[in-house]
């Protein structure tokens, strides 16, 4: 890097502040001589456009608004002559006055501002011409003010009309006049501007050439040799010792010390900071590659003496900060590292046992007393030193063991799950030898579908985690117990144990346990167990055939009444064919019209006369005939078909019962599972519209199931079919656990008391006859209906009238009968009561 050297002199001796000065006076002697020449210029400019701005512009608007007040004035006298009335005239004259006014008061303004002799020439003619035409004006005003008005108008549109163009004309030639004096004036201020233009780029180009000349002079003789000495002081200071540095020159003055001072500089330092700054520069490096490290490291040298560490590896076990540890063994580190209270002292001698067998790397994991889990990998490296790695995988850990946990196991019980229990059934089958066996227990909760649906989902989880707490109870510490979904539970029971009697002893352990009552949210929930078990290998030596046969053993138990349990035996194979053929024809059934509804009587218990019906769902089967509900309801519910039915039932009751006469009522059971659906009462309302039975008609019969999550929906439901005019009727009365609770909660209807109690009075059982007078007395306070259903016999009959009850329903007085009996029954009658046979 070097610059032109300048002649040794006087000048090129002088110190950089005097050529700077010397500099900065000659351009300011430029900036002030083209000021001065654009001052003068402007005064020029100013001179003209003030001519234009303050006499030519305010001439020639003058000029216009004379010529405007004319013609306007010239209006306002053509419009008089046409005027007759006195009221518009006047307000014309006065018009025509003001406008007069406004002529001369702008005659007057312009006349001020005439400069020239032409200009007032040109106006004494206007003015002249103006007053002729006015004194012309003054002979058509006498003339109409004689009565003359024709002879005013002939004169208006003639002489005085002349005379008025006469006068416009010379207005227009002083106006053209005034517009020919303001364009000279315009002309003479562009060349004006033109001139200074010119004047002004001149000199502002000698200016910039001279400025330029200077800047370049200072340019070369001193900002830029300083450029080039701050450019390589900078480079040296950040450690560039080979930046080039300008050439020393014969200068004496400031440039020239400064050059040779850096010469110098760079010479002395140009060794010592490039080996200082590139062994901080690897330092550093390896600093921050530990630091950000994200595992622990400590890096030992021949002695086994700390080197470096990162903070990781110190929060880990404890110890202070790295740069106190920094010349320490290990040795000394750990004997002291506490961290809560436990001591890593035996890691030293992991670490020591490791260091002494050290050959290429190390792993192993290492669990500390506070029940953390550590990776460690040691590798030695050149020199004799060795590195460790050191790894908290405590949390990853439980993380693993926490996903294969739950891969295996229910989420909600925290049991086994499908997986985990298939695994463990077919390594317990794979090692059975000689006489050893395995019982497979499979579980299904009664009544556990009825819970769900009326407490809801959260209480039935709550059951579901109670009996899961149940079944373990039951089972050894070798039995396995699992969860399958929804109320499904399975348990291996393994040996050594003699079976059956093993698993009978256990299936009858569960049925008791699990149906012990439950206390959730406050509410007793009372469901049941039923068992189906298979043993092998007598019942099977695989998984899948153990499953499906403790399967169908379940079913066998729930068709035998529930609660019990049953082992598989051959015949149940038939009987699960048989349950999935029941329940294709089911569903044929449903699409296929082949269920029909039958009507029971109720009959009025003071003169056994018909008041209404109560529609039964009977299944036309096409080879078996009529088929009872109770064949095919329980596998409804089962299956989710029960919906579907209680609502087509609901439809065709209310379709059946528009044929029948106005008095004569129709009541329909209704499912808990139906009340789940928000708009069930709109489903009513729907069924009544269609049919177009009248609401009061219809009684819709449900259980306390229904009630008994009490949740603000169900009450709801009922208030809504209440305020349409649909009555409400609680059936089977008495047999469930909250029935009077039920009574203060919603006010029914009807209430219906239960066969049960019905078919003991005939024997004379005094604990029946005191529940039907109590319920009957109950009902009678409250204003509520009461039926009692079963009735069979005269004596039970007799009683029941006795203690006050309403209506009955029994086949003492009517069997339930086709539609299109009834209908026979009311057209034979002629419409009037029809009394029991």
């Amino acid at each position: 890097m070097s610059w032109h050297d300048e002649s040794i002199g006087s000048v090129g001796n002088a110190s950089i502040r005097a050529k700077l000065s010397g500099a900065v006076i000659f351009v300011l002697l430029l900036i002030a001589a083209v000021s001065a020449l654009g001052v003068v210029q402007v005064i020029s400019v100013n001179k003209v456009t003030t001519e234009i701005r303050e006499v030519r512009l305010p001439q020639v608007e003058l000029l216009e608004k004379l010529r405007r007040l004319a013609l306007q004035h010239n209006l306002v006298v053509m419009r008089r002559l046409q005027v007759i009335d006195y009221r518009n005239l006047a307000e014309i004259d006065a018009n025509l006055t003001e406008t007069r006014h406004e002529l001369n008061q702008a005659a007057a303004d312009f006349k001020a501002t005439i400069s020239s002799p032409e200009e007032e020439r040109l106006f004494a003619i206007f003015s002249e011409a103006w007053g002729i035409y006015l004194a012309s004006l003054d002979q058509v005003n006498d003339a109409i003010e004689s009565g003359e008005l024709e002879q005013a108008t002939e004169y208006a549109n003639g002489t005085t009309r002349l005379q008025y163009q006469a006068a416009v004309s010379e207005l227009e030639n002083l106006i053209a006049y005034a517009k020919t004096l303001s364009q000279d004036a315009a002309a003479r201020a562009s060349t004006a501007v033109s001139r200074a233009v010119t004047q002004s780029l001149i000199a502002l180009v000698i200016a910039s050439l001279a400025a330029l000349g200077a800047i370049l002079w200072v340019q070369r003789n001193v900002s830029g040799p300083l450029r080039s000495i701050a450019h390589a002081m900078r480079r040296l200071t950040i450690g560039d010792h080979t930046t080039p540095i300008p050439e020393q020159t014969p200068r004496r003055d400031e440039i020239g010390v400064l050059v040779r001072a850096l010469a110098g500089y760079r010479e002395a330092l140009i060794h010592s900071r490039d080996f200082a700054r590139n062994a901080e520069r690897e330092w550093e490096r390896l600093r921050a590659a530990v630091a950000n490290m994200p595992v622990g490291l400590s890096m030992f040298d021949a002695s086994d003496r700390l080197i470096i560490c990162n903070r990781i590896y110190c929060d880990m076990y404890g110890l202070a900060p790295e740069d106190t540890l920094r010349g320490r063994t290990y040795h000394e580190i750990f004997a002291d590292a506490l961290r809560d209270g436990g001591t890593y002292a035996p890691l030293s001698e992991v670490l020591s046992e490791a260091r002494s067998n050290l050959s290429g790397t190390t792993h192993f994991v290492y669990e500390t007393s506070d029940d953390r889990i550590l990776a460690l990998g040691i590798q030695s490296i050149g020199g004799g030193g060795w590195v460790a790695i050191h790894e908290d995988i405590t949390a990853r850990r439980r993380v693993e063991e926490k996903i294969r946990h739950m891969a295996r196991h229910d989420a909600l019980t925290d049991l086994g799950n499908r997986l985990l229990f298939r695994d463990s059934l077919e390594d317990a089958l794979s090692e059975l030898v000689g006489k050893e066996s395995v019982a497979v227990l499979c579980i299904d909760l009664d009544r556990f579908k009825n819970v769900n649906d009326t407490l809801g989902h959260p209480v039935g989880d709550a059951l579901l985690q109670a009996v899961a707490d149940r079944l373990r109870s039951c089972i050894s510490q070798n039995d396995i117990a699992a969860r399958f979904g929804g109320d499904e539970f399975a348990i291996i029971q393994l040996g050594p144990v003699q079976q059956p009697e093993a698993a009978s002893d256990l299936a009858r352990r569960i049925v008791r346990i699990v149906g012990e009552p439950y206390e959730i949210d406050g509410q007793q929930i009372i469901i049941g167990a039923s068992v189906g078990i298979a043993v092998a290998p007598l019942d099977g030596t695989n998984a899948d055939t153990l499953l499906k046969n403790a399967d169908m053993a379940l079913y066998t138990a729930k068709a035998d009444g529930r609660g019990v349990y049953r082992f598989f035996r051959d015949e149940m194979s038939l009987r699960s064919q048989t349950r999935r053929l029941l329940e294709l024809e089911l569903r044929r059934a449903l699409v296929s019209e082949e269920l029909c509804l039958h009507y029971q009587p109720m009959f009025s218990m003071n003169n056994r006369e018909i008041i209404g019906f109560e529609a039964l769902l009977r299944w036309n089967h096409p080879t078996r005939g009529i088929v009872p509900p109770n064949e095919f309801i329980w596998l409804a519910e089962e299956v989710g078909l029960i919906v579907p039915m209680g609502q087509w039932v609901l439809e065709q009751a209310c379709r059946d019962a528009i044929t029948w006469p106005n008095h004569i009522s129709i009541a329909v059971n209704v499912s808990p599972v139906q009340f789940r659906d928000r708009s069930f009462a709109e489903q009513v309302v729907a069924a009544l519209a269609a049919s177009g039975l009248e609401a009061h008609r219809l009684e819709i019969e449900i259980t306390e199931h229904v009630l008994i999550a009490d949740t603000s929906m169900t009450l709801a439901i009922l208030q809504r079919l209440h305020e349409i005019g649909v009555r409400i009727a609680m059936d089977d009365f008495g047999t469930g656990y909250s029935s009077l609770g039920y009574l203060r909660q919603f006010h029914f209807d009807r209430i219906k008391i239960d066969r049960s109690f019905v078919a003991d009075l005939g024997e004379g059982d005094q604990e029946s006859l005191a529940i039907v007078r109590a319920v009957a007395s109950l009902s009678s306070n409250l204003n509520i209906a009461t039926t009692a259903e079963g009735v069979e016999s005269e004596q039970q009959f007799e009683r029941l009238h006795a203690e006050g009850c309403d209506t009955v329903q029994g086949f003492l007085l009517g069997r339930p009968v086709p539609a299109e009996d009834v209908t026979r029954m009311f057209e034979e009658s002629g419409g009037s009561a029809i009394s029991a046979a």
